[in-house]
């Protein structure tokens, strides 16, 4: 169905292509198609739906429909109306439409006040998301949308002291204004329903149905009109639901989705773009007989096409923008001369006369318009081309100056031109979604691409480089996907990769895919795998991002008893110091700028006209961004992109377009120098090297002026060596390369360390004084300039707001950009104590005037920087002339009092000192690459006052790692594409990729960059880090501490791996005391686009307390959980982390939401720490719910396994020892267990070999599983690595434990092993067997075992560990890894009377073959022959428990699946008991916190009349024929090779049933030995 005239989408409610779409698929019309099934079942059981309503009462509802048009109709004589008036005929419409939409159904609470139906779900009363709104009936929608129209019945007055008002419209805006503000109102007028949500109010979008129309088509057939109008309005889809979610939420929330889905095209098609703008550029600059471009302009060029399309999106987002009056939309003259949207036609036209397509008519229609927007235009200004202004006679273009349209933006675009088929195929990407077999092509809805979601599109692109080919080249990746990163490769040496590597695209002829060749000399655009892979840069969804900044501003506004003035709100500074594409500053602002108006009006008592509050909105937003945003991005296309999306977000009518130079920088937010110093006694005894200097507020700098003094508290720490100077000295890969280099900066670090002389300390300290004279003058600069850039926004009731103007934005930036003023040189001497970290080891970057420059001596920093800085022989006064930097000094006397201050302090013009000083070239070099950013310097303005009021932002996931592969990949792909090849083979390519031009000196700089940043990170600058390994994240939430003012609060998304790992003691401990609200999320609904086992959290953090205090929930999957948590009355149960359907659990419950307390912390530790830990600094439980922390609590107090002496061993390391060549990959059974190396995936609970891999050994899922039912008795399990080399040096090198004099392998006993990773919400977390002695592992498994415990303990460990009880302790503080310490947490009980129960099933399950034997001749009991079943399936080949003798035999493993499960239901039974907890408690955990089992044993796992587990592909078969199904569909031939006939019944079984009745035969048997 293309669209019905009954069904009207007011100004793109929603994504039209979305709604109209004929695809079964992401469409409005497959939610139509589920909703008629759903109405046909409920149908057929006999119950009435809307649809069921609708067809009893549409005969009455039409005619009635009629009488009401004749009613309304002047020109229907009365004698053919009847007697009923308009009133009443409309009430009768209305009451049967509220019937017909189950409106007064479903439970719902309803409270009625005039002409206004509040509508609320049972539970959640507290504000209602719908209401209905009874109007007076209209014959066309537009006369509902009139705003000052009487369109109600009755005048309503919505509060005691609020103006009456008379129209449906302004009804509605006036009701989505208020603070409890429904999210949905449904307005009723006779034949027109009128639905909208409150945002999309403000735009002007809504849905309107015409039921008359509706009622008199009565189409009937499926998805139909009838269907469609249903589903836009019933109860279901309008209604709040029991957790007081709307439907229509989601389906707008999912026509996002689809937009963004279509963005993912765009984003492709934007990537495209840029090469075809590029290469255009390249061919016409051929063709018109330009010599080529240089090979350092390809990234320039880049970024030029990449404006060009900005300049487009600009346009497109205000043309989706009438009301702010940025381009005359509506005016005929433009809608049919300049318009974008006249070009969603002509980009179809195909173009066939050569002198049309070799045109650039596109491209200057384009121009003229760019020129427009830019100079402005307006009707009585005289034009100096009359051709263009006889065009735009009539029509006003505001001037916006803005940085995007000034011509050096694009001037090698404009140098050559474009023409018309590149730039169509460019406007084909940008407003026509992509073309694909079984989906429409539909037009792309900016209004519906919100300013968040282009970041989606543009934020991927980020990383993206542009080069020119030097020859042909062929574009790989792995499995031919690019999109997380690809490689080229010259056609003479693509011989040797798989097709399959090949990125391939259709051919624009035939269509077929071909590979994609980039020719010499063509323009190339490529995400570098590496490059990705380093900046971790992933979109954060919009519900993400309002969400974090919402919960920032609680722990921000109104704390401590004082209410935030709305005054205050225009005070509050805002940074996101991860910029990327400004997502969060532009929620930020929004959020903000409607907390202001909202205040405010309160303040005065006086209420914003609500058809008015969209544009005053505006106006608070724009003052905001220009006045109060700050951010830092260390790539400065971010920057760029970030300044026009808070353009785009924040435009206001005739508001010139904003400068933000000062305000958002291109920079890296955690490499940089800050104003802290070190005493001089630190300086005499050689401590500052290690040692954290302390921090010096900027705020005592402004005191300092004011009282005339220069600080003379220490030395600051930029001025003084630092232990990690020449931090590539240390980087092995880097070393190993160039070890010479290598060897003369370790030799110059080893000195520049030593401890300076009393002249070199004094003529430190004499630096200090003059880097504290120039901050004051550089302060005092860029505080003039913040004052100065202010302009005039209209605020409304904000009362007379400071603006500037008097100096112009030239003459600011040439002032900050002056080498030689105090501000660039402060800069540079911070600059060159950064980049002294990263101090290159290749000649490329060090080498100045062809001489190799080496880093300074002591003796040479000092005198560089005397004369940067200059001297201060007048040091003894320290004091400056009061009225030199004065408050009110103008631009021109500072520029005056700075040059007088500079001369007499005898500093050297910067040209000259970087002449004779080469080692500062070098310095500038390296920050120009790295990009240091000083915040104390750079945003000295804001420090001043004390720090960030607000920061906000997601981080970069990533730790600095030196991935050596990835930079020879881009020498040869090979090191990306090749699967687990041999160590000969690395050795060969390595060589070989090596010799490539330019590689050695890639790998180089490459591991000389990630050991400066890891040095630095790790250093004295993250105190709370040191002794971590360096996650970025980890050092954002410490920068930001550190940048916050007194009362900031901050939101970051970011990993929690600080909250469980070991370490990271000292860095829990701040984080407690700083904690506010801490929400912990699984990425199962992919909100974003990565994995859906990746865990973040949404941490706020506010100023730091004296003792720990937060709110906190975990297992979160949606905001919108947390959010409606905050209203639940807290009836009901609890939820855990899959719903009763399977479902992972969206449902809000108050018992959520949990204050973690110190008491809390103290209850932690007792379950997770030992006594060496403070219990300040414990890791971090996550129950999901009341339930499972009451179980916590009572296994706090049980005995742990680590009591019992056990050893560990982490095994061979897969990567380092199979580099070192003590084993090989090698597919195949070993001879024996002394050859056998076990994987993760060879171990399941209580089961070794449980699988093996595959010959292919392509992945981690690349194995098959082990039919124990013919597992042979001397089995020993395949693997894909052998032992190589030196047998000795194998045997020696492995774990060994015990004593100096008798220490012995750890391969010669039974061991406990378990995998090292942890699938946090698998099936399984903990997942244990016993290996027996022999066998090696790799350090995807860890083991325990001792040569001083007995067998027995060893198995009574694996008892307990086997349970669901210890795998929840494992859930409970969930890691990436299960190290020893939390293995060794986990609790048992010794000698317990029900032991001997214990052991056998641990036994029978983990003894499999006969290398087990002697572990089963140890641990017998004659007590095994008495053990029996508790339950369970009773199969046809079930053999008593029992059955079974003292030595072991082939009969001795359990093999048949369902006893294997009995065994281990029974051990989670038996452990429970053993631990003191109920059998509820034991059926809550496996119910709440093992979402997977408890799916797989409902719906997954089948077991037939044997007790074998039946293979889906019998199952998928039985469950279309039933019983019916034949022997021969029955039987199936598994991994292992073994064909079986599966014999009815099929069932499930239930595990919670099983384990209750384990439980219970176990207590009575307690209770008879008790």
């Amino acid at each position: 169905m293309s669209g019905s005239d009954a069904i009207l989408v007011g100004e793109s409610w929603i994504s039209e292509h979305y709604f109209t779409t004929e695809a079964t698929s992401e469409s409005f019309r497959a939610k139509v198609v589920e909703r008629r099934k759903a109405w046909d079942a409920e149908a057929k059981e006999g119950r009435a739906t809307p649809r069921s309503r609708f067809t009893e009462a549409r005969q009455a509802l039409e005619a009635d429909l009629a009488s009401l048009s004749e009613l309304l109709d002047p020109t229907v004589s009365p004698d053919r109306q009847d007697n009923r008036s308009v009133d009443a005929v409309a009430g009768g419409v209305h009451d049967r439409l509220l019937d017909i939409l189950e409106l007064r159904g479903h439970g719902l609470h309803l409270e009625q006040d005039g002409p206004l139906l509040r509508i609320s779900s049972p539970g959640v009363t507290d504000r209602a998301p719908l209401v209905v709104v009874t109007a007076t009936p209209v014959t066309a929608v537009e006369d509902l949308l009139t705003k000052d129209g009487v369109t109600l019945a009755e005048p309503v007055r919505l509060t005691d002291d609020g103006d009456e008002v008379k129209s449906a419209a302004k009804l509605v805006s006036t009701l989505f204004v208020t603070e409890d503000g429904p999210d949905f109102i449904l307005v009723l007028a006779g034949r027109w329903a009128l639905l909208t949500e409150r945002e999309r109010w403000a735009e002007g979008r809504y849905l309107a149905v015409d039921v008359q129309l509706v009622c008199e088509r009565n189409d009937t057939k499926r998805a139909g009109e009838i269907d469609r109008a249903l589903t836009c309005l019933s109860a279901q889809s309008i209604a709040p639901d029991a957790d007081g979610k709307v439907w229509w939420q989601e389906v707008l929330e999912a026509s996002v989705k689809h937009t963004v889905g279509v963005s993912k095209d765009l984003r492709d098609g934007v990537r495209l773009s840029i090469e075809i703008i590029a290469n255009e550029v390249v061919d016409r600059r051929r063709a018109q007989g330009l010599p080529p471009l240089p090979a350092a302009e390809a990234q320039p060029l880049a970024k030029q096409s990449l404006r060009f399309l900005y300049r487009i999106l600009f346009l497109l987002y205000a043309e989706a923008s009438p009301e702010l009056g940025v381009l005359p939309v509506g005016a005929t003259e433009y809608d049919q001369g300049y318009s974008l949207d006249r070009l969603r036609e002509l980009v179809q036209v195909e173009l066939t006369n050569p002198r049309t397509r070799g045109g650039t008519h596109l491209y200057e229609s384009l121009g003229v318009l760019f020129r427009l927007v830019d100079r402005g235009h307006s009707p009585a200004a005289e034009a100096g081309d009359e051709e263009e202004a006889s065009a735009t006679s009539g029509l006003t273009f505001h001037a916006l100056r803005a940085d995007l349209f000034r011509p050096e933006a694009i001037a090698h675009i404009d140098a050559v031109g474009l023409g018309n088929v590149a730039l169509q195929q460019v406007l084909t990407h940008l407003l026509l979604s992509k073309e694909s077999r079984g989906k429409d092509r539909g037009f792309i809805s900016y209004a519906e691409l919100g300013i968040n979601q282009l970041g989606a599109v543009y934020e991927g692109l980020m990383s993206y480089t542009g080069f020119f080919a030097e020859t042909d080249l062929y574009e790989v990746a792995k499995n031919g996907d690019a999109s997380k990163g690809s490689w080229v490769v010259p056609v003479d040496r693509a011989g040797g990769i798989s097709s399959a590597d090949f990125v391939k695209a259709p051919d624009p002829t035939t269509g077929e895919e071909k590979p994609v060749l980039h020719r010499q000399g063509s323009f190339v655009f490529r995400l570098a795998g590496r490059e990705r892979q380093q900046s971790a840069s992933y979109y954060t969804p919009e519900v993400l991002t309002r969400f974090t900044v919402g919960q920032a501003l609680e722990e921000l506004l109104d704390q401590d008893g004082h209410t935030t003035t709305a005054a205050e709100i225009l005070e509050l500074t805002v940074c996101e110091p991860a910029l990327g594409s400004g997502a969060f500053a532009i929620e930020a602002v929004r959020q903000l700028a409607d907390q202001y108006l909202k205040r405010r009006q309160v303040e005065l008592n006086q209420k914003i006209d609500p058809d008015e509050y969209p544009k005053r909105l505006q106006e608070v937003k724009a003052y905001l961004a220009l006045h109060n945003v700050y951010g830092v991005d260390l790539n400065a296309t971010a920057v760029e992109f970030a300044e026009i999306t808070l353009w785009l977000d924040t435009m206001a009518k005739d508001l010139a377009a904003p400068w933000f130079g000062l305000h958002l920088r291109r920079g890296n937010s955690l490499v940089g120098a800050r104003r802290a110093v070190y005493r001089r006694s630190q300086i005499t005894d050689k401590s500052w090297l290690k040692a954290t200097p302390d921090e010096v507020p900027l705020t005592s700098l402004v005191e300092d002026m004011t009282a005339g003094r220069v600080d003379s508290t220490g030395i600051h720490h930029f001025l003084l060596p630092a232990e990690g100077w020449g931090a590539a000295a240390d980087a092995k890969e880097a070393a190993a390369l160039v070890p010479e280099a290598a060897k003369r900066l370790k030799d110059w670090r080893r000195g520049i360390r030593s401890k300076p002389n009393k002249q070199q300390t004094d003529a430190l300290v004499e630096l200090a004084h003059r880097v504290e004279v120039l901050w004051q003058i550089a302060y005092r600069r860029l505080q003039i300039a913040e004052e100065q850039i202010r302009r005039a926004i209209p605020v409304w009731k904000a009362g007379d707001l400071p603006v500037g103007g008097t100096v112009s934005r030239e003459e600011i930036e040439r002032a900050l950009a002056d080498a030689d003023g105090a501000y660039q040189r402060l800069r540079l001497v911070m600059d060159a104590w950064t980049a002294l970290w990263f101090w290159p080891l290749t000649d490329q970057t060090t080498t100045v005037n062809e001489v190799r420059v080496e880093p300074p001596t002591l003796a040479d920093w000092i005198t560089g920087l005397q004369a940067l800085l200059g001297r201060s022989p007048e040091l003894r006064k320290s004091k400056l002339p009061k009225d030199t930097l004065a408050a009110g000094v103008s631009w021109e006397e500072l520029n005056q009092a700075e040059q007088l201050e500079l001369g007499f302090a005898g500093a050297h013009p910067v040209q000259n000192v970087l002449q004779k000083h080469p080692w500062l070239v070098v310095c500038q070099r390296v920050a120009a690459q790295q990009g240091f950013f000083h915040w104390h310097l750079d945003f000295a303005s804001v420090f001043a006052r004390g720090g960030f009021d607000l920061q906000v932002g997601n981080p970069p996931w990533v730790r600095p790692r030196s991935d050596v592969d990835a930079l020879l990949a881009e020498g040869d792909p090979w090191w990306q594409l090749a699967v687990k090849p041999t160590q000969a083979q690395v050795k060969q390519k390595r060589e070989a990729t090596l010799a490539l031009p330019g590689i050695q000196n890639l790998v180089v700089d490459g591991a000389t960059d990630i050991a400066g940043l890891a040095e630095f990170v790790g250093s004295p600058a993250y105190p709370h880090l040191q002794g971590l390994q360096p996650d970025l994240y980890r050092c954002f939430m410490e920068q930001t501490w550190r940048n916050a003012s007194g009362r900031g609060s901050i939101g970051l998304i970011h990993p929690e791996s600080h909250f469980t790992d070991e370490k990271a003691g000292k860095l829990r401990r701040a984080t407690y005391h700083r904690l506010g609200r801490h929400w912990q999320f699984t990425n199962a609904l992919f909100l974003f686009e990565v994995h859906d086992q990746i865990s973040f959290g949404v941490h706020i953090y506010a100023s730091n307390r004296t003792s720990p205090r937060f709110l906190m929930a975990t297992s979160l999957y949606h905001p919108e959980t947390v959010l409606r948590s905050f209203d639940h009355d807290g009836s009901g149960a609890e939820p855990g982390l899959k719903d009763p359907e399977g479902k992972w659990d969206l449902r809000p419950h108050r018992s959520r939401i949990t204050t973690v307390t110190q008491s809390t912390l103290e209850t932690w530790h007792a379950i997770l720490e030992g006594p060496d830990v403070p219990v300040g600094g414990t890791r971090m439980v996550y129950a999901v719910n009341r339930a499972t922390a009451a179980v916590l609590d009572k296994l706090s107090n049980a005995r742990r396994i680590g009591e019992l002496g056990l050893h560990f061993s982490p095994g061979w390391h897969e990567k380092n020892d199979r580099t070192k060549g003590y084993f090989e990959s090698e597919w195949g059974a070993p001879d024996s267990w002394q050859d056998v190396i076990l994987q993760g995936p060879h171990l399941f609970v209580a089961t070794p070999i449980y699988k093996s891999p595959n010959e292919t050994m392509l992945h981690n899922q690349d194995w098959s599983a082990t039919d124990f039912e013919t597992l042979a008795a001397n089995a020993v399990p395949v693997t894909a690595y052998k032992p190589t080399g030196d047998r000795h040096r194998y045997d020696r090198d492995y774990t060994h434990w015990g004593d100096d004099e008798e220490r012995r392998s750890a391969r010669d006993f039974y061991r406990l092993a378990w995998r090292a990773m942890a699938a946090n919400t698998g099936e399984r977390t903990l997942i244990p067997a016993l290996i027996p002695p022999g066998a090696a592992h790799v350090n995807g498994v860890f083991c325990v075992g001792s040569p001083n415990v007995s067998l027995r303990t060893l198995v009574e460990i694996a008892g307990f560990t086997g349970s669901l009880v210890s795998d929840l302790l494992i859930r409970a503080a969930p890691k990436s890894g299960i190290y020893q310490g939390s293995f060794e947490r986990l609790p048992i009980v010794r000698d317990h009377p029900l032991q001997k129960q214990l052991f056998s099933r641990t036994l029978r399950l983990n003894c499999v073959t006969d290398a087990y034997a002697d572990l089963w001749r140890e641990c017998w009991s004659d007590e095994f022959l008495r053990d029996e079943w508790t339950g369970g399936l009773a199969h046809a080949r079930r053999l008593p428990l029992g059955d079974v003798g003292p030595e072991w035999t082939a009969d001795t493993p359990l093999r048949i699946t369902a006893d294997r499960r009995q065994a281990l239901v029974e051990i989670d039974a038996l452990v429970a008991l053993m631990l003191g907890l109920t059998a509820d408690e034991l059926c809550t955990i496996y119910r709440t916190q093992f979402p997977v089992l408890y799916g797989y044993d409902r719906k997954r796992d089948h077991y037939d009349a044997n007790g074998r587990l039946v293979p889906q592909e019998v199952l998928k078969v039985w469950r279309k024929k039933g019983d019916r199904i034949s022997e021969e569909e029955r039987t199936a031939t598994n991994q292992a090779g073994n064909t079986y006939t599966y014999e009815l019944p099929f069932r499930t079984l239930d595990r919670e049933a099983d384990m209750r009745q384990a439980y219970a035969h176990f207590e009575r048997l307690l209770a008879e030995r008790s």
